[in-house]
């Protein structure tokens, strides 16, 4: 009777149970070769996952019959290299996996083999000490990196200080975003316990951002806009349901980001209203913002505050000043504290300011309406014009690194 090829687990660390893991695949006919192999990738981080595919007659393909395919193959052949390898060479183009082959046999053909099947290296035996690890290692920080990329942009809207008026500000920056119909935009609600985006547009989710991490596993764009909630200007939504509390330290920084790369796909643009704390998940989305709109008003309380959180963004997240745009609300020329004094303070230049307009913010918030429809022509909406307008026109991301830094900001370093 013929033997079925099995499959078993030799190593599965996990920095966190829901975050996504690297898969790595290690397939031969020789069960020495899987053991010596696998001690070789010992030294791999954490969030790598090692699984190892004793193949024994059957078909010669590793990946054959697998419900899930692996991020990397690493792939012994032997004897029969040449119908292991042409195995994988039939494979459809869309349905192989990043590979390294590594086999006893090093003559040109096997090489020139494994490049058709799409091999990123060939390794001949007996391996250097630290060479696959190496290889391996930079496949899977490679992969990380295009993980973490989002495209799309991704503008952040933060209180310097409490009651500076973030929440206002994103949500009408946002409208102002998805108002001239030559984009999609998203607003996303951060605010996991107390969120209340959705009530400045009158607007009630049944199912929102708690939900949509819950089985972010499991959806595809498609369903995701299921948990979107839809504002009539074409802005969407995602937003913490009024009947759930989410606890910070119930999300993973990877389960919002595939949350939001899954974003990405149909959005061009997504705005985030994010919470006054320095966390993995904050920085998590400040790494990936295109801009950071920090948020203040003319006091000194909220000065001494700005003054503190953007030299944080300076010096332990590495937020170069040029993502940072500093927006005084509620302006008021007549101010002891001008203009220059924050500059000053601050050490940032230019800073741009939204005009105090209590009358037509007070009936915007009654009645769920954004300040465009509220008062078009009014000062305020012309200034959140200007920023969204600032914004659209702001420079890229920068380079990364931002959550390595973090856990030394965190534990004092």
């Amino acid at each position: 009777m013929m033997k079925q090829n099995f499959l078993y687990e030799v190593k599965t660390p996990s920095s966190a149970p829901s975050a996504r893991e690297f898969s790595i695949l290690i397939a031969s006919r020789s069960a020495d070769a899987l053991t010596q192999l696998k001690s070789a990738l010992s030294l791999m981080p954490v969030g790598v996952k090692i699984n190892c595919r004793l193949i024994s007659n059957g078909h010669s393909d590793p990946l054959h019959g697998l419900e899930k395919l692996p991020d990397l193959l690493i792939f012994r052949v032997g004897e029969c290299w040449q119908a292991e390898l042409e195995s994988l060479c039939a494979r459809p183009v869309e349905s192989r996996v990043p590979m390294l082959v590594v086999s006893a046999d090093a003559q040109a053909q096997a090489m020139r083999l494994s490049m058709k099947a799409g091999a990123r290296d060939f390794f001949p035996e007996p391996l250097e000490d630290g060479e696959l690890l190496r290889v391996v290692d930079q496949l899977y920080r490679e992969s990380k990196d295009q993980q973490s990329t989002l495209n799309t942009h991704l503008t952040v809207v933060m209180n310097a200080k409490g009651g500076s008026g973030a929440s206002l500000i994103a949500t009408n920056l946002a409208h102002q975003l998805a108002s001239d119909g030559q984009r999609k935009v998203v607003l996303v609600d951060l605010d996991l316990q107390f969120g209340s985006l959705s009530h400045y547009l009158d607007l009630n989710p049944q199912r929102g951002i708690k939900q949509a991490l819950e089985n972010v596993e499991d959806l595809d764009s498609l369903a995701l806009d299921g948990y979107l909630a839809r504002h009539v200007s074409g802005l969407k939504v995602l937003s913490a349901e009024s009947d759930r509390l989410l606890l910070s330290d119930e999300v993973s920084s990877e389960q919002l980001l595939q949350l939001f790369r899954l974003l990405a796909k149909d959005h061009q643009h997504l705005v985030v209203d994010l919470p006054r704390q320095i966390d993995l998940i904050t920085t998590t989305v400040l790494e990936q913002a295109d801009q950071v709109v920090l948020t203040l008003q003319q006091g000194i309380t909220y000065l001494r505050d700005a003054t503190r959180l953007i030299e944080v963004m300076r010096r332990d997240l590495d937020i170069p000043d040029h993502r940072i745009l500093v927006v005084v609300n509620r302006y008021d020329k007549s101010s002891p504290i001008t203009l220059a004094e924050v500059a000053k303070a601050l050490k940032h230049q230019p800073i741009l300011t939204v005009p105090n307009d209590f009358k037509h913010v007070s009936e915007s918030l009654n009645n769920g309406m954004p300040l465009l429809e509220i008062a078009r022509r009014a000062p305020i909406s012309r200034a959140l014009h200007g920023l969204s307008e600032e914004i659209v026109g702001g420079k890229g991301k920068t380079s990364s690194g931002l959550l390595g830094k973090l856990f030394h900001l965190v534990k004092g370093d």
